[in-house]
């Protein structure tokens, strides 16, 4: 078999850029173009150098290149863990789909560590797009919202000296604001709020002016009461309370308040809504 490195160089970048993205679009974490470029040009590089020396090719590398590749793609954020195990696990299906349709075909598409396409442009877009609508499919909601539409995305939530990372729904119909400030509103489900106060403030499920008169005094200036309409009800209010920060997963902060809404959200696919 003839091997072509710049066309092992190529088709790699390329499955290193879309394993990178779809595992960027499933975690619901930024990645800024010139650092994905970067990863991608370094996995054609490795797969090269694992076709050059097979040595390179052996299981504990080629999880530590997938590793290295992440921490270019992404950077040092909170979510690099996740992201690097999203990313092994859609490498995985994308090797599975590329060896299942090399079986089919009779042509050998996995080299060394990496990929090599001797077939027909159609055979490569079909491997890619079924193994990027797989991985989407076997992470909860994310096939819907996260990977098609990119409309998931994980903040970090602080209050009364907690954090907990929230993972929210863009909801373009969520206009919420507080009615003092005009600041808008995440709205939370009753879990995700809970983690975020902590047990010495119990979120129940009367209605929110009960909530509000039953808080401790030296916690009950940080809430307030959001009036609010939806569909089937023609008015209501929402508790909610002005965290210590909110943070999104690129680090930037927002200016926002979270209000406690229904018991789950996407019947628990996800912790909340947020319309900014």
């Amino acid at each position: 078999m003839v091997i072509y490195w710049d066309v092992l160089f190529g088709v790699n970048a390329l499955m290193d850029g879309v394993s990178l993205l779809a595992a960027a679009r499933l975690g619901g974490v930024p990645v800024k173009r010139g650092r994905l470029v970067l990863a991608c040009l370094a996995g054609g590089a490795y797969a090269v150098c694992a076709a050059m020396w097979p040595v390179a090719a052996v299981l504990p590398l080629r999880l530590l290149s997938g590793i290295g590749l992440c921490a270019l793609a992404f950077g040092k954020t909170r979510a690099l863990v996740r992201s690097c195990c999203l990313y092994i696990l859609v490498s995985a299906m994308f090797a599975g789909m590329a060896a299942a349709l090399g079986v089919a075909s009779g042509r050998r598409l996995l080299y060394g560590a990496g990929y090599y396409f001797a077939v027909p442009l159609r055979t490569l877009l079909l491997a890619a797009t079924v193994g990027y609508a797989v991985s989407g499919i076997l992470l909860r909601g994310d096939a819907q919202h996260g990977v098609l539409r990119c409309e998931v995305e994980r903040v970090t939530i602080r209050c009364f000296g907690r954090e907990a990372q929230l993972r929210l729904l863009h909801d373009t119909g969520n206009d919420l604001t507080e009615p003092v400030s005009g600041r808008p509103a995440i709205v939370l489900d009753r879990a995700a709020a809970q983690a975020v106060l902590g047990s010495g403030i119990r979120l129940t499920g009367q209605n929110a002016a009960a909530q509000l008169a039953a808080l401790p005094p030296e916690a009950a200036a940080r809430f307030g009461l959001l009036p609010y309409r939806a569909v089937g009800t023609e008015a209501g209010l929402l508790l909610y309370f002005r965290p210590d920060t909110v943070q999104r997963a690129d680090g930037s902060l927002l200016d926002c308040v979270c209000a406690v809404g229904p018991a789950q959200i996407g019947r628990g696919a996800y912790d909340g809504l947020i319309g900014i």
